[in-house]
């Protein structure tokens, strides 16, 4: 199992940068994370033959900052059913995950905070994405691509965040090559 989520996280954002889907963006563009209802945030991953997301690691990570100051909040996604016509090519296995309910009220509550730094300045915040992976069989191959999808409101599309993204790329040979075999009740 890999067992850093962080990295994995700060894998996907850096080099996610470079892969978002550029009319997802603009979509998103008036997207405010600081804002936004906590139960409706949803995502799609799809992973490429060979990896599985180990449990209980898959996470949702908020940010903020104001001048010299940061917040931030790790909050747990739990498995969702995969919305009908969420569509995955040959052999990848598409996960659906939602803001655990748990972590919604605490998620709400440094949003809240961080509302209270905008009546006073400007603050920006970001989400991140962070999962913690593990090899099933020889584990994905060399060339494996994965997708993100983000649904953002109850009623809202599943908008492509990152689409059929080389893995090589988005996380870095090292994390790649860290990943471990799934154990059995994986």
């Amino acid at each position: 199992m890999f067992r850093s989520p962080m990295a994995l996280a700060a894998g996907l954002v850096v080099a996610a940068c470079a892969a978002i889907v550029p009319s997802t963006a603009a979509r998103l563009a008036s997207f405010d994370p600081l804002t936004a209802d906590p139960a409706a945030i949803e995502l799609v991953v799809v992973l490429p033959p060979g990896l599985a997301v180990s449990p209980g690691s898959a996470r949702l990570e908020l940010s903020a900052v104001r001048g010299s100051e940061h917040r931030n909040g790790s909050f747990q996604l739990a498995d969702r059913a995969v919305a009908p016509g969420i569509e995955a090519p040959a052999g990848a296995i598409p996960r659906g995950f939602a803001i655990a309910e748990a972590d919604i009220a605490r998620m709400r509550a440094l949003q809240a905070e961080i509302a209270g730094w905008k009546a006073t300045g400007a603050a920006k915040g970001a989400l991140g994405l962070g999962i913690g992976g593990c090899a099933i069989g020889d584990g994905p191959a060399p060339d494996a691509v994965g997708s993100v999808l983000i649904r953002v409101r109850k009623d809202g599309p599943y908008l492509p965040l990152i689409e059929s993204g080389k893995l090589a790329d988005l996380l870095g040979a090292k994390v790649l090559a860290a990943i471990k075999p799934c154990q059995a009740a994986e």
